[in-house]
């Protein structure tokens, strides 16, 4: 049980939270779901499995998605540790981003209007620099889109390179460095984050520098094009030698200011940038939504996947873990894997 859990149960008895039942719904079989709601509140998925990409939506009914299709068949797809594939998603487009194990990134973008799906668009305009593999895609308006990922090109050092697409994901601009650190890398094995609201684009990701391994937060005003603020995250620092391989979550509120979860060693933070950290709980791959009834968070500890609204005790969700979080009207939609399998649960959010 997380640590601030049993310090809450301490000191509130009755607030005691629910024990793993293992209520989650079996979707299908796969890897490394990942949701997001348009602003119609139409929840949408894509997960993979060996070599093929999955999509399906909930069509306005949050529980209840669609049957998953295939969207493509990638030879080399990526499906580990958080580095399967991204999606984000307009009234107009969903755009689905993958990495092969060459270092390649690719995106598939589908017109919902014509209902069709595009082929494979190469991402990257120089080859085989995104071997490490974690990268994201967010949405700006109804048809511009923002992808990051950690990119070893120049040097063979990960720095953050982004580009942007203007047109739903059918073609995407010249490839910029968002991001270069001083002491040589950025965290190799910790996922990137994007949330993208008009011009604003936030790119939060694991820095390392002088031994240290912290969350940063990168922010653009004008589309993508520049990003003259980089911060650091929260107050504390995490010296550590090697790679936590965990890189948060970002999520942007109603207002478009931006909120960060993450990991400092066993604990997991919610920050807004500038301001000091607050504890969570325990645990690992914590992520966030925001909406109108406030922030939603999801992590995994123990084998166990953890949901906490605003400051409510966290409700067990079931066995699993690499949760992820849609906020879709009065409900939160949450997705995990579970030996293999890909799981579902719909919460109703009361403010």
């Amino acid at each position: 049980m997380p640590a601030l859990l049993s310090l809450l149960i301490f000191l509130f008895p009755f607030l005691t939270p629910s024990q793993p039942t293992d209520s989650g719904q079996r979707m299908a079989t796969g890897h490394l779901p990942v949701v997001v709601a348009d602003q119609a509140g139409t929840v949408h998925l894509t997960f993979g499995q060996d070599s093929t990409i999955y999509y399906a939506n909930t069509n306005g009914q949050p529980g209840s998605f669609s049957p998953p299709v295939a969207v493509a068949s990638l030879h080399g797809l990526v499906t580990t540790a958080k580095r399967g594939p991204q999606i984000a998603a307009t009234d107009s487009y969903v755009v689905i981003t993958v990495v092969n194990k060459i270092g390649d990134l690719f995106a598939y973008t589908l017109d919902r209007r014509a209902g069709k799906w595009s082929g494979a668009i190469r991402l990257n305009d120089v080859p085989d620099v995104a071997k490490e593999g974690f990268q994201a895609v967010a949405s700006a308006s109804s048809s511009t889109f923002h992808a990051a990922w950690l990119d070893l090109r120049g040097n063979g050092q990960n720095k953050i390179v982004g580009t942007t697409s203007t047109d739903g994901g059918r073609t995407w601009a010249a490839n910029r460095i968002i991001y270069q650190s001083p002491g040589g890398s950025v965290c190799e094995c910790c996922r990137v984050s994007v949330a993208a609201r008009n011009n604003d684009v936030y790119v939060q990701f694991r820095n390392w520098l002088d031994g240290s391994r912290d969350l940063y937060l990168a922010h653009s005003s004008d589309g993508g094009r520049t990003y003259p603020s980089v911060q650091k995250l929260g107050i504390g620092t995490w010296q550590l030698a090697g790679c936590p391989m965990d890189g948060g979550g970002l999520a942007l509120t109603p207002s478009g200011n931006p909120t960060t979860v993450w990991r400092r060693e066993n604990t997991l933070y919610t920050c807004q940038p500038g301001k000091p950290e607050t504890p969570l709980a325990t645990g690992q791959n914590v992520t966030l939504a925001s909406g109108p009834a406030g922030n939603v968070m999801a992590w995994d500890e123990n084998g166990t996947v953890w949901l906490q609204h605003g400051s409510n005790v966290p409700v067990a969700l079931g066995k699993g873990k690499m949760p992820s979080l849609a906020l879709s009207g009065k409900s939160t939609v949450c997705v995990w894997e579970a030996d293999g399998q890909i799981m579902k649960e719909a919460i109703a959010v009361k403010k």
